[in-house]
Parts: structure tokens; C-alpha cells; sequence
């Protein structure tokens, strides 16, 4: 088995494919070097463009997908050449995302070769006619793969109301071997931050809190951030691009974790990882992973950001109750049990 994935940048969906391949031992395939500052270290590995490097027809592509996602930036183009380029390397697959899988389907037509796809978010529910083709795409590249898998029970929910089956497996972490004794009064939120993604929100948040809010990632656009930093700057830190080493230091400090999602069935990373230093974590109805919170033990899922100011405050006080629950939460998602996982379900398909 392979891996491949389109970017190599600041996300969960890089992240998840480097730590799959780190730990499955199979090989990774990134289309794109788009600025990532992960390690790589023990991992085999091919890059087919690398950064800063662009192709003729990058700036078509660019436009195309800034017809449906903007907010993303360049960085986020789905690069046409580069999945045509990857229908080259032979052998069982497992495609990040339903872009990637357009390589899979064009080897399967091609060579009867069978594929797999780890879908992290599903445009099917999308309204409005701008939408058609990139939903048909997905809808082929899933209907002809050998085996989906996806982030999420509610992602999978949506799948099967397409009478398309999945399996989940949810994304992984490192949990610390010992937690923290002590933790300062910081309120993290952690993600590659764009317009969709509703930044103010946290603004509005640290307003109201008796800590200090702290959010960390990489931010699509410069204007969107700089947008950010005249209205709430006073009362945010914003980190920007961060180093792992930096933000393994923001989770060891943190008391607790909030993250909004907006129709996000993903469960967002940094939540998972937070739990593995044993942060406490808060997070609204409208992401994945409400799936793992047992409400008042190792975090709380609320109904908007007013209640989540409450929360917060109350978790910046008693954090230290919720701290091992989620810690344990952590050990059940590990990578190695992830990865594990993995192989199992994939070997079972590709007889491998």
C-alpha cells in the first residue's frame, strides 16, 4: 500500500497522512510542497512539485479554485496537472481526499487498478448550481473506489444517505506519558484559520474570559488575518505559523481547548491533540467531534459562543477534573492504534 495527499501544508490532512505512512511504513506521495514545517524524518517519501516551484497552468487552476474557495488562498489550489501527473505510480492506494482520489479513478479506468479514499469532508450536501461539478467528481471518484474511509460518524451518516458505505477511523495523537502538574490560565484554539473557519468568533470570546486566548495556526489569506488583528488584537494572541515544538508547548500550558466548527463533520485535529496533553476541550454542534466528548467529563459541547463562554470560565477553574478524562480519550485514538486500524481495514480490501 501508498499514501498520497495533494499539499504538504499547515493542516490536519497533511499531518494525518505523514503519521499514517510514519507509522504503517508505507510509502507517501505528496503532489504539492505548499510551505508544511512537518518532519519527515523516517518517512518514504516523494514530493512531485516542490516549493515555490509552480506549473503552466497553475495560475488556471488557481483561479478555478478560488471559484469555490477563497478564503483558502492560493496555496490551497487543487493542482489538475500534478493529479494527472501521480496516475503514473503503480499500486493499491490510499487517496486524502476525494481531489486526490481523481488519480485513483483515471488509473482505475485506465488499468482496472482498485483504489481507496479517506474523505475528510464531503461536498454532496452543497446547494447551488456553482457546486454540480465538483459534487459529480466526488461522486464518481467514491462510487468507483474499493473502500472509503472517512473522519467521522457523522460524515458517515452523510455518506450513507447517497448509498455510499464508509468506515471510520478517526484521526490520531502522541498522548503525553505524564501530564502536567500545573497549567496556566490559557484558552487554546488551534486550526489553519481562514474566513469560513469565523475568527471573530474566538475574538468575541476572549473578551469575556477570566484567561487568555491564544490561537494558533497558520491563516489562508494575509488580509484576512490583518483584518483579524485591527479588531481583536488587544485581546488575542495570535501565534501564525508555528513549529510542532511550539505548539506541543501551547498544549502543555493550555487548561483548555475551544474549537467552533460550521457544518465541519471533520473533528478538527487540535482537539484530538489536545487531549493527548490532557486539555479539556470545548467544542459546538456543528463539528465532528462532539462525537468524543462525554458532556461535563473530559470537555462539554455547547450550542453557541455565549455558552461557551461559560464553559470556558468553568473549565479555567476545575480544569484539573477533566484533564485525565481526556487524556484517556487521547490513549484510545493513538496513532499506533490508528494506524493499526489502517492496516487492518485496508489489507482486508487489497489483500495485502
Amino acid at each position: 500500500m501508498q499514501i498520497a495527499v495533494r499539499l504538504l501544508w499547515n493542516s490536519a490532512v497533511p499531518k494525518m497522512a505523514i503519521e499514517e505512512a510514519r507509522n504503517t511504513n508505507w510509502k507517501l506521495i505528496i503532489y504539492r510542497d505548499a510551505g508544511g514545517n512537518y518532519k519527515l524524518d523516517g518517512v518514504n517519501y516523494v514530493i512531485l512539485r516542490k516549493r515555490g516551484e509552480k506549473g503552466f497552468f497553475t495560475p488556471l487552476f488557481s483561479f478555478i479554485t478560488s471559484i469555490y474557495a477563497k478564503h483558502r488562498g492560493k496555496e490551497a489550489t487543487v493542482d489538475l496537472d500534478l493529479i494527472l501527473r501521480a496516475t503514473k505510480i503503480k499500486g493499491p492506494t490510499l487517496y486524502h481526499d476525494q481531489f486526490a482520489g481523481i488519480t485513483g479513478y483515471i488509473r482505475k479506468l485506465r488499468y482496472g487498478e482498485d483504489y481507496a479514499v479517506y474523505l475528510h469532508e464531503t461536498s454532496l450536501p452543497l446547494r447551488g448550481a456553482k457546486y454540480f461539478l465538483p459534487k459529480k467528481i466526488e461522486e464518481k471518484v467514491l462510487r468507483n473506489a474499493k473502500s472509503i474511509i472517512t473522519n467521522s460518524m457523522w460524515n458517515r451518516k452523510t455518506l450513507e444517505e447517497y448509498g455510499i458505505k464508509s468506515e471510520v477511523i478517526y484521526p490520531g495523537c502522541y498522548p503525553v506519558s505524564k501530564l502536567p502538574e500545573s497549567r496556566e490560565r490559557i484558552v487554546l484554539a488551534v486550526s489553519t484559520w481562514d474566513s469560513g473557519r469565523k475568527p471573530e468568533i474566538y475574538g468575541e470570546i476572549a473578551k469575556r474570559i477570566k484567561g487568555k486566548m491564544v490561537m494558533a495556526g497558520s491563516w489562508a489569506r494575509e488580509d484576512t488575518l490583518k483584518e483579524f488583528l485591527r479588531e481583536y488584537g488587544n485581546y488575542v494572541t495570535v501565534t501564525g505559523k508555528i513549529s510542532e515544538e511550539k505548539l506541543v508547548e501551547l498544549y502543555s500550558k493550555a487548561s483548555v481547548l475551544v474549537r467552533f466548527g460550521f457544518n465541519e463533520r471533520g473533528p478538527g485535529l487540535g482537539v484530538i491533540e489536545a487531549m493527548a496533553y490532557g486539555v479539556p476541550v470545548i467544542v459546538n454542534e456543528g463539528l465532528g467531534s462532539k462525537e468524543l466528548i462525554k458532556q461535563g467529563e473530559n470537555g462539554f459541547v455547547v450550542r453557541d459562543w455565549e455558552e461557551a463562554i461559560d464553559r470556558i470560565n468553568e473549565t479555567l477553574e476545575n480544569w484539573h477534573k477533566m484533564s485525565v478524562n481526556a487524556w484517556n480519550t487521547a490513549k484510545e485514538l493513538s496513532w499506533g492504534n490508528h494506524a493499526e486500524k489502517l492496516k487492518e481495514f485496508l489489507c482486508q480490501t487489497f489483500e495485502c
